[in-house]
């Protein structure tokens, strides 16, 4: 059976690339993470004014992350939840939803959608906390990260990732 495919928001992408942090999603990700072609609109209408976006394109063009377009089955679901729901977000929704990914987001409806749909769901403190568990990273790694992106203007719900390990 092959492995889980990780399909992540803008915001969670963002997150990791704006605190110089995309290293952990190569380490953790590489041949299984996904960026629909919404996400990937919505992180190159930013590059011009952060410059740290362009991650993106390395994680793409190096095989990392896959670039994937909804199939047709896939837009008619991207339709339906973009009346509540950032471009962005439905896509990786419509996306996961038949092909049993896991979803990468921040976003509350969106992770409330997820729940409805069973469909398995993480975030930004969620991949790293897991770094640390799956000894990846060390706690103090991880924190300095957090810190990065605390400092970069990301709202976390915790100060350290000791707080919920």
């Amino acid at each position: 059976m092959p492995e889980k495919q990780w399909v992540f928001d803008t915001v969670v992408l963002s997150n990791f690339f704006i605190s110089d942090s995309a290293h952990i999603l190569e380490k953790r990700y590489k041949g299984r993470g996904v960026i629909t072609t919404e996400v990937y609109d919505e992180i190159s209408s930013g590059i011009s004014q952060i410059k740290a976006l362009g991650s993106v394109d390395w994680l793409i063009e190096k095989g990392i992350f896959s670039l994937c377009p909804l199939i047709l089955k896939e837009r008619d679901y991207f339709r339906e939840m973009i009346t509540f729901l950032g471009h962005g977000e439905a896509s990786c929704i419509a996306f996961a939803r038949d092909r049993n990914a896991i979803v990468a987001t921040d976003d509350r409806t969106a992770r409330k959608q997820c729940a409805n749909m069973k469909i398995p769901v993480t975030g930004t403190i969620g991949i790293l906390k897991a770094s640390v568990q799956d000894s990846m990273f060390t706690l103090e790694q991880a924190n300095d990260v957090l810190d990065r992106m605390i400092a970069s203007g990301f709202y976390s719900p915790v100060n350290s990732i000791a707080d919920i390990l």
